[in-house]
């Protein structure tokens, strides 16, 4: 992810209950998005969104609760808000998936979700991804979704 990216993705604003997801500590996303788990995801010149691979993409709390202990790659995504709703999201998960499952051939590939995301748990579920544990951080439910090693 490129520091221009960076600045964009920080300016996004999703609507409720999706608003969730706005980033409020500007400073310290843009340090993180800049360490080099970050990834933009670009589609006829436009950043469609972004994706991280790694401990970046998992949530603290659910090292607390123990639901990362199996060796697994983890993803995390956002698309544009400006795109989102709009049947857009299984042609960018695929992508992100795809990349990810060349770079990591044969490994499980693991996400955390807002349990009240349903659109984006209908799409890991279409896309293979299975519900293994759950855990709550700050009163809000995650789900971690699996897909099988390849």
């Amino acid at each position: 992810m490129t520091p221009e990216d960076a600045v964009q993705v920080l300016q996004w604003d999703y609507e409720p209950p999706y608003d969730f997801y706005n980033i409020r500590s500007k400073s310290e996303a843009m340090q993180e998005f800049l360490m080099g788990s970050y990834y933009s995801v670009y589609y006829e010149d436009r950043l469609y969104g972004i994706f991280c691979i790694g401990k970046s993409a998992q949530v603290p709390e659910g090292s607390i609760a123990g639901v990362y202990k199996e060796s697994c790659v983890d993803i995390g995504l956002g698309m544009s808000p400006a795109l989102t709703g709009q049947g857009k999201g299984m042609e960018f998960f695929q992508s992100i998936l795809s990349h990810v499952q060349s770079r990591f051939s044969g490994e499980c590939i693991r996400l955390s979700v807002a349990a009240f995301n349903k659109r984006a748990i209908k799409l890991y579920t279409n896309s293979g991804f299975v519900q293994q544990a759950t855990f709550f951080s700050k009163d809000v439910e995650f789900i971690v979704m699996v897909h099988p090693k390849r």
